[in-house]
């Protein structure tokens, strides 16, 4: 699908925005206490893994001397400003959020899709204040972060011959990107529908942009990955295993494979709850194929509202009754946390 150009395509895409909008702000959503400030389970001098969540769906991901991220936003345009008109990173906001944590060692940044939520605030926070860091992403990505970036140079495109699904097995091997002692598993994934069965922002760019997206339609998803990422011991043996989406998707569609999920199921599963009832079975049937110790939940806040907004629930998304689902399949401990919310886990 090419790029959203013309008058008539951005009004028709402007008027479905604003019926999501209505809806949205009709639409109720439970959502009880989630957690904030420090979780920390590991022993002292443990080895132990340590994850920071940023917002929608950002974290820092730390064991040892090695780190990646997966991409913020703090930049959150309002609702009526990314529906209606012009969007564009805040430099301000993302320069005041991300000086509050070190992440000049990061070596890569992963993004699932290209929407603007999750790929808007990348170039700056690669720029400044991860220098070191490459960028992973699909052909999508790398084409909307294009020489008009910046950081054009710095990106690791998998191509969708370069993803695993659930049925992989040795092939899979092949397939992992390393990063220090950090190796990641491209998975094949899915945008699942926002409302009413349709997807906002859906296509591919097959070309790359030569200057910066201006509209929220003009950040397209391309083709959507999840991602299984070992952070590995000295050994080269696996010391925590992590599961990322950053979107749901109707499953098998983001499962891992089940022949490295028999060799060592996944420490911690990073869920979105988000329009999570748009498909069938998410998250039940994910947390049988990762069979994950602990669970975190992402990308389930209001990101139309500045970041030190008082925190709710994303729109058209009932988080208690995700939680509700999630406790009946899963009998280990779970955490909807606040933006800054930092975890520190031991091993499995």
């Amino acid at each position: 699908m090419p790029s959203f150009s013309g008058f008539s395509t951005r009004t028709n895409m402007r008027r479905v925005v604003l019926a999501c909008i209505a809806v949205a702000f009709l639409a109720g959503c439970r959502l009880g206490p989630g957690v904030e400030g420090l979780v920390d389970l590991a022993p002292p001098g443990s080895d132990s893994l340590r994850l920071v969540y940023l917002g929608t769906g950002g974290w820092i991901m730390e064991h040892g001397d090695d780190q990646i991220m997966t991409a913020p936003l703090f930049s959150n345009p309002g609702v009526f400003r990314t529906g209606l008109w012009t969007i564009a990173a805040d430099t301000t906001e993302i320069d005041r959020w991300m000086s509050q944590h070190d992440v000049g060692r990061t070596s890569v940044i992963l993004s699932g899709h290209a929407h603007y939520d999750h790929l808007m605030d990348v170039p700056r926070v690669a720029l400044r204040h991860s220098p070191r860091a490459r960028i992973l992403g699909n052909r999508t990505v790398a084409n909307t972060l294009s020489e008009w970036s910046g950081v054009a140079d710095r990106m690791d495109v998998v191509e969708e011959s370069e993803v695993a699904d659930h049925a992989d097995g040795a092939e899979a091997a092949a397939m992992w990107r390393h990063y220090g002692n950090v190796r990641i598993l491209p998975l094949r994934s899915h945008h699942a529908p926002h409302f009413d069965g349709y997807t906002l922002y859906q296509g591919t760019r097959d070309f790359p942009l030569e200057a910066a997206p201006t509209l929220a339609g003009e950040w397209l998803d391309g083709n959507t990955l999840a991602f299984l990422i070992d952070f590995l011991d000295d050994a080269g043996e696996v010391a925590f295993r992590i599961y990322y989406q950053d979107a749901v998707v109707a499953p098998p569609l983001g499962f891992a494979p089940d022949a490295l999920i028999a060799e060592r199921p996944v420490d911690v599963a990073i869920f979105v709850p988000a329009t999570f009832d748009q498909v069938d079975w998410h998250p039940e049937a994910f947390v049988e194929n990762l069979d994950p110790d602990r669970v975190l939940l992402g990308h389930w806040e209001d990101f139309f509202v500045p970041v030190d907004a008082p925190t709710r629930s994303i729109f058209l998304s009932d988080i208690g009754h995700f939680e509700d689902r999630l406790e009946h399949v899963f009998d280990g401990p779970f955490w909807r946390p606040e933006i800054g919310t930092e975890f520190r886990f031991p091993r499995r």
